[in-house]
């Protein structure tokens, strides 16, 4: 027993030491190059639906700015507002789930709603 701890002291040793002296990957960037920052993220808009209101109720829960419409539901693609009225309400009566929409405004601006459901 006592050599077997021995062994695994030293096997977890030498580990720890090659994993300190390993060097990350080095990163370059040559001179002139264009430096892309990431789009920035917006917070969730979250719409937390009270038990007891009905399926055929929620997509009016979401409030959508003029010129706004649902373009997925749960990350899959939806072509017109009634089709994603539609995917929602099916969504709707599975309690203690959420459902996940991307809506996309004028000018190209995206946001995300998250709808709880109790």
């Amino acid at each position: 027993m006592f050599l077997f701890r021995s062994l695994t002291i030293g096997l977890l040793g030498a580990c720890i030491l090659l994993l300190a002296r390993l060097e990350g990957p080095a990163a370059t960037v040559s001179p002139g190059a264009a430096v892309h920052a990431a789009p920035a993220a917006t917070a969730a808009t979250i719409v937390d639906v009270a038990p007891g209101v009905r399926a055929s109720d929620v997509p009016s829960l979401i409030r959508l700015a003029p010129g706004e419409r649902v373009v997925a539901v749960d990350d899959r693609r939806v072509d017109s507002d009634l089709a994603a009225g539609v995917a929602i309400a099916n969504r709707a009566p599975a309690s203690g789930a959420f459902v996940d929409l991307d809506i996309a405004g004028t000018g190209g601006a995206h946001r995300r709603v998250l709808v709880l459901l109790h």
